[in-house]
């Protein structure tokens, strides 16, 4: 069972619970897609499962807690304490934690741009294509596309 279906469960119990309607949660989230949600017919963002916690008056992490407990069948407080675990396994728990990703070039674009450059000084040194194929170990058809392209396409 796909894990929508423990959320949308969850999120209707507590929606009941609070004595709450759909329509009640629309100031943070249209009624469209809390009734999408408790139907399982979609899946929940980051973003929405905060706002959705704050229409509940309940933390975020109440919410993923519950979901996460129904879909391993396994009780809240059990989800918690093995979450709070890992946390201070991680050393994390009382550590500060970064607002935003670091900026980082993505692997492949710094491994694309190192055949690209191993292409050009073969073809600077008068190489020819198949013979670049083989020196670098790469298909003849992405040494005649890394030959023609210049460095900004």
């Amino acid at each position: 069972m796909s894990l929508r279906y423990s959320f949308a469960a969850v999120l209707q119990l507590l929606r009941i619970r609070k004595g709450l309607s759909q329509a009640a949660l629309s100031e943070h989230v249209l009624q469209t897609t809390v009734s999408k949600l408790e139907l399982a017919k979609s899946s929940v963002s980051v973003d929405t499962s905060y706002a959705l916690a704050a229409a509940l008056e309940v933390q975020p992490t109440t919410l993923l807690a519950l979901a996460i407990a129904s879909y391993d069948q396994s009780s809240a407080r059990e989800t918690l304490l093995a979450s709070l675990a890992e946390i201070e396994a991680l050393g994390l728990a009382d550590a500060p934690l970064p607002r935003e990703p670091q900026t980082t070039t993505r692997l492949n674009v710094s491994e694309a741009r190192k055949r690209w450059v191993s292409v050009q000084e073969l073809k600077s040194a008068g190489v020819s294509q198949a013979e670049a194929s083989r020196q670098l170990g790469l298909p003849e058809s992405t040494v005649r596309r890394l030959w023609r392209q210049k460095l900004n396409e």
